[in-house]
């Protein structure tokens, strides 16, 4: 720790660290959790908790962090206590001109403090107008999945557009994909898309499905997809491919056993 930052060996063990720690201890973390949290952000410990980790707490509450929720955020992002309040706030004012409620932004701020760490000009904005040119709802989209916008436009965004497009989607079925679910962008291809399409293909639906459930991508391939449609194949009926997926082994038994039901009475 003290080789990435140097200045942790001249904290005062009583003055500096071991306050910080109860601190953090009080609020519900883990102490198993504390190395991880230290080692991540070792300048906590340089922060005056009356003048600053404290105020900034209060101030991120009142912008809606749930205060229940501290030692989940922390664990998630140890560095959020220590970025400014203009940098908070700018971040805030942005989820707020995307058009979302308090309360979601209250929401986002606690499931993916990371966003805190965004530019707004550099990152947020762009990665906005990049999903609303997709004629995605940017304010649905960051309430859903905040962390697509963490993902670099050129590297990450693009490829999964053209993946689709190049595969006969047209853009509006692409951001209909996207804003039905938000972590579409968050795969990779070469290990979740390429091989969950290939498979895709080789099932008996039309590609139209995918645009009515591309929850489907997210599903393990050997441990969901081709073990439940194997059973589907094996039952010799059809199911939508959200049923074949979504469905507890309970439900999807019995969605199976209705469907063989009735191709048995219609047979007679």
């Amino acid at each position: 720790m003290t080789r990435k930052f140097p200045a942790f060996a001249y904290y005062s063990l009583e003055g500096k660290i071991k306050p910080v720690v109860e601190f953090l201890l009080n609020l519900g973390v883990p102490k198993s959790d504390i190395p991880m949290i230290l080692g991540k952000r070792p300048q906590l410990c340089g922060i005056s908790l009356s003048e600053n980790l404290i105020p900034t707490m209060t101030f991120l509450e009142n912008l809606g962090v749930d205060k229940k929720q501290w030692a989940k955020v922390i664990h998630r992002f140890p560095a959020l206590l220590t970025y400014s309040r203009q940098k908070c706030k700018a971040t805030v004012d942005f989820l707020y001109e995307m058009g979302l409620s308090e309360e979601n932004v209250g929401k986002v701020l606690t499931r993916c403090p990371h966003i805190i760490s965004y530019s707004v000009d550099d990152k947020l904005r762009p990665t906005a107008e990049y999903f609303s040119s997709l004629g995605v709802d940017v304010a649905v989209l960051l309430h859903r999945a905040p962390q697509t916008f963490g993902l670099s436009i050129e590297a990450n965004l693009k490829p999964v557009t053209e993946f689709f497009l190049d595969r006969g989607y047209i853009m509006e079925e692409v951001g209909t994909m996207i804003s039905r679910y938000g972590a579409l962008y968050t795969f990779s291809l070469d290990e979740n898309l390429i091989p969950k399409w290939d498979y895709f293909l080789t099932m008996d639906y039309p590609k139209s499905e995918l645009v009515k459930f591309p929850q489907y991508f997210g599903y393990s391939l050997e441990e969901r997809i081709k073990p439940r449609y194997k059973q589907v194949k094996d039952s010799g009926v059809r199911l939508l491919l959200n049923q074949v997926l979504s469905l507890s082994d309970v439900e999807f038994d019995k969605a199976l056993k209705r469907k063989m039901k009735k191709r048995l009475d219609g047979t007679h």
